[in-house]
């Protein structure tokens, strides 16, 4: 085994967004309109599966004045996740249907620019809003995450997109007796850091082992005078340890790699989380 420091050149992050389909079957449009869940919370509550079985969309009525046990519980919780307060009034206004995206499927966030409320109007009109900006200057920063919108607020037709939480209001209206598929479309958004750490191994490096095969026992000499002249070794197996000798990673070469004095080595470790 041997050890060698890394410096600072040697590390690299990188962040990459993974963008897909936010629905079943690798569709960006929901699949399914069927309603799984009944009774009186279905009055201001309804869940869909998609049609692979799994959760999809959930709609929800929330009413500032509403029944206290129903639409204004909606509200309150609502108002208490964008604004950090069930008191608090929402730009959206003092009543809206919520369209909220199962967490499973949008993964880390919605991607803004896919989201799109669908009808079977032709154009957007202030009773059916179908879309917001998604421009850096559109954004603004809530205890929800970010949050774009149409431009209206607090009237008709105004939408309100939230996607760190998956999830759009939009303004007044009354909770739809079913979402049919299509209704709805959006992409996942993703963002993996990787860390990559390089380990270059220099023609006078990594030539010699400690390996059994290597060194007699007996004598601690290397076994055989070719070991001295003309040594070679195969790295199979890299380690990284911190400065307690604390050993943090490994990584497993595919295939064994031969390594002597007229050879360099270059081995790339990427870590993702």
């Amino acid at each position: 085994m041997s050890f060698k420091r890394l410096e600072s050149e040697d590390f690299l992050i990188s962040t990459d967004a993974i963008v897909a389909p936010a629905f079943a079957g690798g569709s960006s449009n929901n699949t399914n309109g069927t309603a799984v869940n009944s009774g009186v919370s279905a009055n201001y509550f309804k869940a869909y599966n998609g049609t692979d079985g799994r959760g999809e969309l959930a709609v929800a009525f929330g009413d500032k004045t509403g029944p206290v046990s129903g639409s204004q519980a909606v509200y309150k919780q609502f108002a208490n996740l964008i604004q950090g307060s069930a008191d608090s009034d929402l730009a959206v206004g003092t009543s809206f249907v919520a369209v909220v995206i199962d967490r499973q499927r949008y993964k880390q966030s919605i991607l803004p620019s896919t989201f799109r409320i669908n009808d079977q109007v032709s154009t957007e009109t202030a009773a059916a809003p179908k879309f917001v900006a998604t421009g850096s200057t559109d954004v603004v920063f809530t205890d929800a995450g970010r949050q774009f919108s149409n431009g209206k607020t607090g009237v008709a037709g105004a939408l309100f997109l939230y996607p760190d939480i998956g999830t759009a209001l939009i303004n007044g209206g009354s909770l739809p007796t079913n979402i049919a598929a299509a209704d709805v479309t959006a992409d996942s958004e993703e963002v993996i850091t990787s860390n990559y750490v390089f380990i270059r191994a220099r023609n006078a490096e990594f030539n010699y082992s400690q390996n059994p095969t290597f060194i007699d026992s007996t004598t601690g000499g290397v076994r055989y005078t070719d070991f001295i002249t003309a040594p070679q070794t195969f790295i199979t197996t890299v380690g990284l340890y911190n400065d307690n000798g604390d050993l943090l990673a490994v990584a497993k070469l595919s295939k064994p790699l031969k390594k002597d004095f007229t050879k360099e080595a270059l081995i790339r470790i990427k870590l993702d989380f």
